[in-house]
């Protein structure tokens, strides 16, 4: 499965060990790349939570022998009918993020067998994400959603042929201890003389924004394995994305991964580690005290004469 081994989920995202059952020490790459501002996600929750309400609406207006008996169960629990209205959002998240990884589980199978997964294989992987990580809870098609797997497995194969990348590392976990962070990448690549890092994305789009996660990777400094031991880094050229969308087909997408991301990224790292509670001091009893204070606050007494 596409979980590696020395990561855990945290209220601040995704951590990462450095051995196993050793405290976790770094943030993943994704979270730190997901620290970045995200405004236009507002109008996109609201837009979600907008058509979940329309839709309940719709179920009353197709069973108006049932709606007096509806419209008095939100009366009674109106925050429960808030929180599912709300939750539109994060459950559409949730759900293709669930099919993001099904998918990533099938392609890094290809990528270490050598053979593609076959639809018993992807049922069989399907049932043990909802066993072990309660995915596809909800899904009542299990046929139609290994015909959009297997979309995006096709589109899969034609890339494989167009491109015929040799396999240096699959699922592989990285990490940088100048700057504090780690991270997986699916794949390592080698096509034609040039070693690339690649990631499989099954999003609408390929976002800028994954250039973030790719210049992390090649500037990752060690090659972290489950077991704890580290290897050399390979000199990576770059990054790119493997974007295989619900239309099938690809799309090889290069990604930017020069100093100015990477400096961007570095300035996320250093976000992520603020700590705002430890920002508001004990309040000054006077004048002196708050000057005190703040000459303290700014690591200097210099300023005193």
């Amino acid at each position: 499965m596409t979980t590696p081994s020395l990561s855990a989920d945290t209220t601040r995202g995704r951590m990462y060990r450095l051995e196993p059952d050793g405290p976790l020490m770094y943030p993943s790459i994704t979270t730190v790349a997901g620290a970045r501002a995200k405004d236009f996600l507002q109008g996109w929750y609201a837009t979600m939570a907008s058509k979940r309400a329309l839709e309940m609406y719709s179920w009353l207006d197709r069973n108006p022998h049932r709606a007096a008996a509806e419209i008095s169960r939100v009366t009674r629990d109106r925050w429960g009918s808030q929180k599912r209205i709300a939750a539109a959002a994060p459950e559409y998240t949730r759900t293709a993020a669930d099919f993001g990884t099904l998918v990533h589980a099938v392609c890094e199978e290809w990528g270490t067998s050598g053979t593609r997964p076959d639809d018993d294989h992807v049922l069989g992987v399907l049932e043990q994400m909802r066993t072990e990580q309660g995915c596809f809870a909800a899904e009542k098609d299990p046929q139609a959603l290994l015909a959009r797997v297997a979309v995006r497995l096709d589109g899969y194969a034609r890339f494989l042929d167009d491109f015929q990348p040799e396999f240096l590392e699959v699922e592989q976990t990285v990490v940088n201890h100048s700057v504090g962070y780690a991270g997986t990448t699916d794949a390592i690549v080698k096509i034609g003389n040039t070693v690339l890092s690649a990631d499989i994305k099954t999003s609408k789009k390929v976002r800028g924004d994954y250039a973030l996660q790719g210049v992390a990777v090649c500037r990752a400094e060690l090659l972290l394995d489950g077991d704890g031991t580290t290897r050399e880094m390979p000199d990576l050229t770059g990054a790119f994305v493997i974007h295989l969308p619900e239309a099938g087909g690809y799309q090889a997408v290069p990604l930017r991964t020069g100093d100015s991301e990477f400096e961007v990224f570095r300035a996320l790292r250093a976000a992520w580690s603020f700590d705002p509670d430890e920002c508001a001091l004990a309040p000054a009893s006077d004048p002196k005290d708050l000057l005190l204070s703040l000459l303290k606050a700014k690591g200097g007494m210099d300023a005193l004469g």
